[in-house]
């Protein structure tokens, strides 16, 4: 049950911060066009329109809407208020979840063609490969295991004689088992073709399959059914630069595409068959190591760490691992320090909004006097006053966030079905994606929420001091 306290405090509440009476027909018909507007503009963008016009009316008239829903139910000086939180809170939204989705989606796709934990043996004889991930697939964090051969090499689409060739391009060359990497989770979405059998072995009669990504293959101006030689250079002892090996070759036919939405790996990766990868790259059938996939890739440390536990005599580590947030420490960091620059940055705005409120409640300070001093002569004590004018502070930050939570929620949902593209040149995806946590639309609001508690304290501070004769005098 309501405390007789706290429901008065509630109702003088309501009564300063609330327009009284309906808003003007000028403004309902504001806020009612605005509306319409959004959800054609939204529609559009949904139903798959890549026009970037739409963005643009959907975000216009979302913030028109947000004016007249302010308008609608505050005063002005209020509403400016209101609009000032909920503009800060879903633009940080808005941004805490497009660099959370960068970094998801950068884990996403790497985990396609790389795992989450990367298993090595020391020296050059990993050849009990299949023994070792059959066995670790029996640990129910793991999903998927992959054993891969893995070298630099060379490039280049076979030509005729007298036909031009842009040269060779040095790329990653990666050999994998089909049906294990199939497992890991939207390596075969990948394929152009959708089907992992375009990683054929060679054989006798048929040239083993190679599927490069598709940025590599516009670069090298090849397509589905041509042919590509893949070259392995020659390795160096390192005794006076003597060469232990000749540059080795094989010709493909370049079988299918892959799109891995990584800007990196589209102009880097070169797959073929895992047999194909060990004949070229070792000559002997061994792997350079096995990609692990996990349920749930914040648990790379701790299962890397059991499995080096598992596979280690002790005092004798044969094998070492490596976790997805090791091999991509640097991206990670900048990903990390880029959204807490904005997120300070961005917090400004709630501050400035926070900061506007003073002057709303000093306002309604000065007009309100009288009601103060009603409220003084009818017994109410000075704590009570302090916390009628807190809770319009508080209202104001509860309507700003829930506004920008609504508003910061349909401009993610309007970019994650935009798509919107990014040159792969600069970023790491090829596309602005998007995933909003919990703490990523809750951090705005308690911030939005906190600073207008803390911006209301004075003034309320100041109108529980008005002095009852002063105020009943005007």
């Amino acid at each position: 049950m309501v405390s007789p306290r706290l429901a008065l405090v509630a109702m003088m509440a309501r009564r300063l911060a609330l327009r009284p009476g309906r808003a003007p027909r000028s403004v309902r018909r504001w806020l009612w066009g605005s509306l319409a507007a959004t959800c054609v503009g939204a529609a559009a963008v949904f139903l798959g329109s890549t026009h970037l016009a739409w963005v643009g009316v959907v975000a216009v008239a979302s913030m028109a809407a947000l004016v007249g829903v302010a308008l609608r139910f505050f005063p002005t000086a209020m509403a400016v208020s209101v609009v000032g939180i909920a503009l800060s809170c879903a633009s940080l939204m808005t941004v805490l979840g497009v660099t959370s989705g960068f970094e998801a989606e950068v884990v996403r796709s790497v985990a396609k063609f790389n795992g989450h934990v990367l298993l090595t043996e020391y020296g050059l004889d990993f050849d009990e490969y299949d023994a070792v991930s059959t066995r670790l697939l029996a640990d129910p964090r793991i999903i998927a295991a992959s054993p891969f051969a893995y070298s630099m090499v060379a490039v280049v689409r076979v030509t005729e004689p007298g036909e031009d060739n842009d040269g060779p391009v040095v790329v990653i060359g990666k050999g994998v088992d089909p049906q294990r990497a199939g497992d890991l989770e939207g390596f075969a979405t990948a394929f152009a073709g959708g089907d992992l059998d375009a990683l054929r072995p060679g054989g006798t009669l048929v040239t083993p399959g190679l599927v490069l990504g598709d940025a590599l293959a516009r670069e090298l101006g090849v397509s589905v059914g041509d042919r590509v030689r893949v070259v392995v250079p020659a390795e160096i002892t390192g005794a006076a630069g003597e060469l232990s090996n000749a540059p080795r070759h094989a010709e493909f036919e370049l079988t299918d595409l892959v799109h891995t939405g990584v800007s990196e790996l589209d102009r880097n990766l070169a797959l073929m068959h895992l047999t194909a990868g060990q004949a070229l790259f070792f000559g002997e059938g061994r792997v350079t190591g096995i990609e692990l996939q996990l349920t749930d890739p914040r648990d790379a440390r701790p299962v890397a760490e059991d499995i080096e536990a598992i596979l280690n005599d002790p005092g004798v580590p044969r094998f070492r691992t490596s976790t997805w947030e090791e091999t991509n420490a640097s991206l990670l960091i900048a990903l990390r320090q880029v959204r807490i620059a904005v997120v300070i940055i961005l917090g400004l705005m709630s501050v400035v909004a926070s900061s506007s409120l003073v002057a709303s409640l000093l306002l309604i300070v000065r007009r309100k006097r009288h009601d103060i001093g009603v409220m003084m002569a009818v017994g109410s004590s000075r704590g009570l006053v302090f916390w009628v004018f807190e809770s319009i502070g508080l209202v104001a930050g509860l309507a700003g966030a829930a506004l920008g939570l609504g508003l910061g929620g349909l401009y993610c949902l309007v970019i994650q079905a935009y798509e919107y593209p990014l040159v792969g040149e600069v970023y790491p995806v090829d596309h602005m994606p998007v995933e909003l946590g919990v703490a990523d639309a809750l951090v705005p609001a308690l911030v939005g929420i906190g600073l207008c508690a803390l911006a209301s304290g004075p003034v309320a501070l100041r109108a529980s001091k008005v002095r009852l004769l002063s105020a009943l005098g005007r």
